[in-house]
């Protein structure tokens, strides 16, 4: 499967709950929001799921 790079918003707690544009190279939106979610945290994603960057 290709890949495709998406784009998401999170919230980095440990900086006072400033928010950050994060891009990622996944096959599906899924893979991309746990591959996010493993580097900063579960519940870090901020409007919902990545989308196509």
């Amino acid at each position: 499967m290709a890949t495709r790079k998406w784009k998401v918003r999170i919230r980095l707690s440990k900086s006072g709950g400033i928010q950050q544009t994060v891009y990622v190279d996944a096959d599906y939106a899924y893979n991309a929001k746990l591959m996010i979610e493993a580097q900063y945290g579960a519940g870090c994603i901020v409007g919902g799921s990545p989308q196509p960057a």
